[in-house]
This record gives C-alpha cells, structure tokens and sequence, in this order.
C-alpha cells in the first residue's frame, strides 16, 4: 500500500511538470526546461559526444537548405554530426526515447502533425557563435519545433553561449546552455547563440511534419 501510495505521487508530480511546461509553450512558443536529464544522464551523453568526435571528427556546420548549403564563418562557427537514430549510442538513444514521448504531447495538445525528427551533436568551441536566424523557412520547411539539450556543467553567466529567442517586440529571452536543460521553441521564432567562451556542447534537433526519406 505504501508503494502504490509513493507511485501514485511520483505519477501525479511527473503530470504536473508537463502539464506546466506545456502551458509555457502554448502562451509564448517555447519553454525552458531545467533539470530534463539527470546530472548522470546528461554527462554519459557528453562522453558519448567526445567519444564520437575524437572517432569520426565533427564537420564545420553549413548554412542554407539542399544545394544551396554552404559554411559561412561569419554566419555560425559550430561544428556538427549528424546522429543516426537507428544505431545512436545508448545514452543519446534513451534521450531520443523522451523525445518521442514529447512528441506524443505536442501533437495530442497542439495538433502539430509531428511525424517525425532529426537531430545531431553540436560544439561550439571558444570563439563561436551563430548570429540570428530562424529554422522554419517561408520558402518552405517541415521543421515545426527546434529543440536543444545542453551538456555543460558549472556554465556560469560570463562564459556566454546563451541561447536567445526573440519577441515580437524585438527584445529576448535567454537560455543558459547548462547540463541537463532542454530548449524547445517554434522554429519560426528568431533566436541567435550568442559568442560563447568554453567547448559548448549540446544536441540539437527539429520535430518535423513529415516522415524523412
């Protein structure tokens, strides 16, 4: 009786967080999620991403869609590999696991026809950053909502790499880049990663409205 009691309040507290970040998503468009991994969960991840990047190296990040993509330094300075999902290192998969639970949410609250997602691994070294833009082209695209999760632990507010997403307004809101938090916004809104001063890491990824090929 006491476990069912001790499960019950662990279900209803679990409810309570979504219910909340997904009232924040509906009334702004995106939603600053703390603590989404374990400190443990986020740091296995972080190692899975260096245990990629010293096999396989990580590619200068491009700019543009198709074709058309082509790096410019100016523009963005991460460097990126692509994460496929089929054969993703345990870690990064239990994550794309809570991904597709989040998912499952939106499309159920929203209606955003979610179909399916990409992601890859992210780094930012000292000195880089990527200036304003937006990920939901008007010329078209199936992005529908940009996620990040950050893998930095002890980010401290002078070490830079904050994540800003715009208003109407034209002021911003800000997301520190720290271990174990999850940013999700709708691609169309403007945001920018400002310079950062440390290895920034992280996984980036957009929920779609179409099933990739």
């Amino acid at each position: 009786m006491l476990f069912g009691t001790f499960a019950s309040h662990i279900y209803h507290k679990a409810h309570q967080i979504v219910e909340s970040w997904l009232d924040t998503f509906e009334k702004q468009g995106w939603v600053e999620w703390q603590n989404f991994l374990s400190m443990e969960h986020a740091m296995a991840i972080r190692q899975e991403i260096e245990q990629v990047q010293m096999k396989n190296g990580f590619r200068q990040a491009g700019i543009g869609k198709s074709n058309q993509q082509h790096v410019d330094t100016g523009q963005r300075g991460d460097f990126i590999s692509w994460i496929d999902r089929m054969e993703s290192l345990p870690f990064t998969h239990k994550f794309i696991e809570q991904v597709e639970g989040i998912i499952s949410e939106l499309n159920r609250n929203f209606y955003l026809g979610i179909q399916d997602f990409e992601c890859h691994y992210a780094h930012y070294p000292p000195g880089s950053f990527y200036k304003k833009h937006v990920d939901r082209h008007s010329s078209g695209s199936s992005r529908r909502v940009s996620m990040v999760l950050y893998l930095n632990p002890d980010w401290k507010e002078d070490d830079g790499g904050e994540l800003r997403i715009y208003r109407n307004d034209g002021d911003f809101d800000s997301i520190r880049p720290q271990l174990g938090t999850l940013a999700l916004f709708l691609s169309e809104l403007e945001h920018e990663v400002i310079i950062t001063s440390r290895d920034r890491m992280s996984i980036t990824g957009w929920l779609l409205n179409e099933k990739i090929l």
